[in-house]
C-alpha cells in the first residue's frame, strides 16, 4: 500500500510540473502578441498622443461603477500610464529564454523608457491642461518633449521592429512587420 500510495505521489507531482510548465511556456504567437503586437499602445508617442488626449474629454475607469467617468487630464494620463504599466509586467511574465531574449528585452526596453518619459513629460503637460495654461505654453512642453524623446523613442521602437521581424521568419507567424 505504501508503495503504490508513493508512485501516486509522485505521478502528481510530475503532472502538477507538467500542467505548470505548459502554462508558463506560450506559444511563439502569443508571446509575439504580447511582446511586439502590443507596442501599438505606443504607437502614437509623443505629440501625436499628446494633442489627441488633450482634444478628448478626460476619463478613467471606475471600477465600482464599472465604466468610464469623466476626470481631470491629470489623471487620464496616470490611467493611460498605469494601462502601460500592467501591459509592460506582462511582458516581464514571460519566461525568457535564447529563443525569445531578443523580442522581451527590446520590448521591455521599449515598454519601460516610454512609461518613464511619459510620467516625466505627459503627467507635467497634463497638469498645465487642467490649470488652464496658456495653448502657447502647452504646445511648447509638447514640442520640448518631442525634441528630448523621439529619436529615443524611434531607435527602440526600430530595435523591436528588427527582433519582431526574425522572431516571426523564425516561428512562421503570419505578421508583415514594417521596418
Amino acid at each position: 500500500m505504501k508503495k503504490i500510495l508513493n508512485k501516486s505521489i509522485v505521478f502528481a507531482l510530475i503532472t502538477v510540473s507538467i500542467i505548470t510548465a505548459s502554462c508558463t511556456n506560450l506559444s511563439p504567437e502569443k508571446t509575439f502578441e504580447i511582446a511586439a503586437l502590443n507596442s501599438n499602445l505606443l504607437s502614437r508617442f509623443g505629440s501625436k498622443d499628446i494633442n489627441f488626449k488633450l482634444e478628448s474629454e478626460p476619463q478613467i475607469y471606475e471600477e465600482s461603477q464599472k465604466k468610464m467617468v469623466p476626470s481631470s487630464y491629470y489623471d487620464y494620463f496616470k490611467f493611460d500610464i498605469a494601462n502601460l504599466e500592467t501591459q509592460l509586467n506582462r511582458i516581464k511574465e514571460i519566461p525568457e529564454d535564447d529563443d525569445n531574449k531578443e523580442l522581451l528585452q527590446a520590448s521591455k526596453d521599449l515598454f519601460s523608457y516610454a512609461i518613464a518619459k511619459q510620467k516625466e513629460g505627459y503627467l507635467p503637460i497634463a497638469k498645465l491642461k487642467d490649470e488652464k495654461a496658456s495653448p502657447e505654453q502647452i504646445q511648447k512642453a509638447i514640442a520640448d518633449f518631442d525634441a528630448s524623446t523621439q529619436n529615443e523613442i524611434d531607435a527602440k521602437f526600430t530595435k523591436l521592429m528588427t527582433a519582431a521581424k526574425a522572431y516571426v521568419e523564425k516561428h512562421n507567424i503570419n505578421a508583415k512587420i514594417g521596418v
